[in-house]
């Protein structure tokens, strides 16, 4: 017994449609990774004064993160 599979059509693959301009850069991407690291930074500096018994504590502002370390 023979088994054929008939095609109506051939698959073609799907096609995608960008209406944007691909050369276009958004700013913000970068200061979300600027701000990341910083945050990082900032968290490694604090694990480093609990690690040698300190306390830390960490604040947010327009100047970027501030690390305050006591003893």
């Amino acid at each position: 017994m023979d088994t054929t599979v008939a095609l109506v059509r051939p698959y073609a693959a799907p096609a995608l449609a960008f209406g944007g301009d691909p050369a276009q850069e958004d700013d913000v991407v970068w200061w979300v990774i600027v701000v990341g690291f910083a945050y990082a930074v900032a968290l490694a500096w604090a694990t480093w004064c609990r690690r040698n018994g300190g306390s830390a504590e960490i604040s947010f502002g327009w100047t970027g993160f501030k690390v305050v370390c006591r003893s």
